[in-house]
């Protein structure tokens, strides 16, 4: 840099490095602004644009607008900007357009076989997420976290939100259905969505930077919100999430007998605090909804749907049914109003073979995602899909599964720090950055 007249001059590279910094910033704010617009905008804000999840209206007004918006950022990243991948990110980079390609088919053979009306779970929960890791994947490892933080600070938000509903009995969010008891839903579109969000948030909570007096103050008020969502198996699943990650996630800078003695400690405080817990929570009304639980219709009726099989041929089985018949043999056979299992909506909807293709798609992919994570986000990804099996979310159009692969890649340690697969002679990892251009 020199200095002329009062003026100050920069060289070449100087002038690049400042306008690519501020194209990356650029691009931050954009993946982060697209990423909170798909968690944010629920099905019944959508049904307010376009019949989305209502019967009627156009092919293209059955997929989200986060999806497009997703695609589009995408693909304006992959073709504005030279992506630099290092480490682990290579390999990975690959795994995910395989995963592309695999869904991509999978929607081919479910177009073919006459059931489209499953392509809006493929595109808009599966595929999707996957396009929103490669999304993430164009920005450094350090924005990604940020990015990662900043979903977790909306997760909280809504714990807190769903706090002040269940307060004052009502909520910020649209809500269309009918229920005996009130349940909040923060910034989701579902009870049950609430519940889900605050077991997943829980364990990522543990992997940011905050101090550690804030991470524990933000895990009790995110479990505060789980009880206010009334999920009454994502309440049971958090407690247990919390001794998980209480017992299995080692604390830094103690010593073995030391982490023992404090997490004796941590357990009987625990034990403490949650007992003072339940008996205000009981006071205030807000386990009403947990009385009775293991006997009330809701929790049959997850069981008693897979009945359903008995009645259908094995015609169906394999190459599944239309939606409208699916309901009106529930209806007419079960008495049953709705279909609280994913499973059964994946196999009848799409088939059994292309149920069980999506199955592994899916279960490659968060694996894959998971190696070299810290084990709170093994853990609350565990816990997390247990949530989503007790009900139908895993089968339906909504950002769950993108939310958790943005945390779980948002949360990795450093692609240069994950230890290379054994391959033999032949490894995909490298230490030497790969440049995409596209």
């Amino acid at each position: 840099m020199r200095q002329v007249s009062g003026q100050i001059y920069g060289s070449q590279d100087q002038a690049i490095d400042l306008r690519g910094n501020a194209v990356g910033i650029l691009f931050l704010l954009l993946v982060a602004g697209v990423l909170l617009f798909r968690l944010l905008m629920t099905s019944p804000l959508m049904n307010m644009v376009v019949p989305y999840t209502s019967e009627g209206g156009p092919f293209f007004a059955k997929f989200h607008l986060g999806t497009y918006l997703i695609a589009a950022l995408l693909v304006l990243s992959l073709f504005a900007r030279t992506i630099s991948l290092r480490g682990d990110d290579i390999p990975l980079f690959r795994f995910l357009l395989l995963q592309i390609g695999l869904l991509c088919g999978l929607m081919i053979y479910v177009i073919a076989i006459s059931r489209v009306g499953a392509t809006g779970v493929i595109v808009d929960t599966y595929l999707t997420a996957c396009l929103a890791a490669l999304l993430l994947m164009t920005v450094s490892p350090e924005s990604r976290r940020l990015i990662g933080t900043l979903l977790v600070l909306t997760l909280l938000a809504s714990a807190l939100i769903a706090l002040g509903e269940a307060t004052v009995q009502r909520r910020l969010m649209p809500f269309t259905e009918s229920e005996p008891y009130f349940r909040a839903t923060g910034l989701t579109g579902h009870p049950l969505s609430l519940g889900a969000y605050c077991v997943l948030a829980i364990g990522f909570v543990t992997l940011t930077r905050w101090p550690i007096w804030t991470r524990l103050l933000a895990v009790g008020l995110i479990f505060i919100g789980c009880v206010a969502s009334g999920a009454r198996t994502a309440l049971v699943l958090s407690s247990l999430e919390i001794l998980l990650l209480l017992f299995f996630v080692r604390w830094p800078k103690l010593s073995r007998n030391d982490e023992r003695k404090a997490k004796r400690f941590m357990l009987l405080v625990a034990g403490v605090a949650g007992s003072v817990l339940f008996a205000g929570l009981l006071a205030g009304g807000f386990l009403d909804r947990f009385q009775g639980a293991a006997t009330d219709g809701n929790f049959m009726a997850r069981i008693d749907i897979y009945q359903i099989f008995g009645f259908v041929s094995w015609k169906d089985i394999l190459l599944g049914m239309s939606p409208q018949m699916l309901l009106e043999t529930v209806r007419e056979k079960l008495r049953l109003p709705y279909i609280e299992s994913a499973p059964v909506l994946l196999v009848l909807q799409a088939g059994l073979p292309a149920a069980i293709l999506l199955t592994v798609v899916v279960v490659r992919l968060i694996l894959r995602l998971l190696r070299g994570s810290a084990m709170p986000a093994r853990i609350a990804t565990a816990i997390f899909l247990i949530a989503e099996l007790s009900n139908n979310a895993l089968a339906t159009k909504n950002g769950d599964v993108i939310l958790l692969v943005v945390l779980i890649l948002a949360f990795r340690p450093r692609p240069e720090q994950i230890a290379a697969p054994r391959q033999g002679v032949l490894s995909m990892i490298s230490s030497r950055p790969l440049r995409v251009r596209v």
